[in-house]
């Protein structure tokens, strides 16, 4: 619980990422060493900045509001998992600057249980309703494959893919671009589990995470963070519909650096919503016109 404390207050340190806490953690055995230095300690590590230092100097000040927060985390059944863990992703290593902190409510399965066979459904917040349509049956065929959906918990077509995998009675893993405890389910999803906030439902067909600070609101960067978390997490990606500057085309251009393979739907009639599908197609991702055409790249992917 103390050891767990200083993690928190330390990852909850404005400016502290997971490249500039890694320097912190080669200079120091512990985020309490960290905590506790002096600052002409701190002004040892590498890169560190004047803010920074500050802040975690600050910090010192705020643990017994650290140690309420991480009552909070216990209470909602949320898990804290550093990296190096037996329990952290083993997909996210492949990362250049892994995330050092993950909050999850329920667990990754490890390659023995199956989340390691992923696949990523993205795309825009404002799709046609054929494109909706094609994400959440794309999901469920996927599951009947043996496939855990990853999405961005974002509306349109990341909702859209949730919703099939958990109509098929599938898995999907809920990247979220925001701190866990701003997690709240909406309403699509009270079919499948029920009425009530994070600490009330069910986790055996869902990992809900997060690498953000658990308090920490929706903004750009939480959102660039949970696009590489959903990237890493899976063996490819199908981008359904996306604008030109959509989110989805980060997700689909992070997860080709990690040599994971980028699908994409081809339109005879490309309609507005998709319009970023021709530039993934230009950048090399596999177009995919229907049902058969996924299914066959799918099972190739094995």
């Amino acid at each position: 619980m103390d050891d767990l404390l200083y993690w928190i207050a330390l990852h909850g340190t404005e400016g502290v990422g997971p490249a500039t806490f890694r320097r912190i953690l080669d200079r120091f055995p512990g985020p309490k060493a960290a905590m506790e230095a002096p600052r002409r300690e701190l002004i040892s590590v590498r890169g560190l900045s004047d803010s920074v230092i500050g802040g975690i100097v600050q910090g010192r000040g705020r643990l017994e509001d650290t140690k309420r927060l991480l009552k909070t985390l216990n209470k909602n059944g949320i898990n804290i998992i550093i990296r190096g863990e037996e329990d952290y992703p083993a997909p996210l290593k492949e990362m250049k600057n892994p995330p050092v902190i993950l909050y999850a409510r329920g667990r990754y399965l490890s390659a023995s249980g199956g989340d390691e066979r992923a696949v990523a459904i993205v795309g825009t917040t404002r799709p046609t309703e054929k494109g909706l349509w094609i994400a959440r049956e794309s999901a469920r065929r996927l599951v009947e494959m043996g496939y855990t959906i990853v999405s961005g918990y974002a509306r349109g077509i990341d909702t859209a893919a949730h919703l099939g995998a958990l109509e098929a009675g599938g898995r999907t893993i809920l990247a979220l671009p925001m701190g866990i405890l701003r997690f709240f389910w909406r309403r699509e999803f009270q079919p499948f589990i029920g009425r009530g906030t994070l600490q009330r439902a069910p986790t055996d067909n869902y990992l809900i995470l997060s690498d953000s600070f658990p308090t920490l609101g929706w903004h750009v960067g939480t959102a660039m963070s949970r696009n590489r978390l959903i990237a890493c997490l899976s063996r490819a990606v199908l981008v359904v519909e996306t604008e030109v500057g959509g989110g989805a085309i980060y997700t689909a251009e992070f997860a080709r650096g990690l040599g994971r393979k980028i699908f994409t739907l081809h339109y005879r009639n490309t309609p507005q919503a998709a319009r970023g599908n021709q530039l993934l197609l230009e950048r090399g991702a596999i177009p995919v016109t229907n049902f058969k055409e996924l299914e066959e790249c799918m099972t190739n992917l094995l």
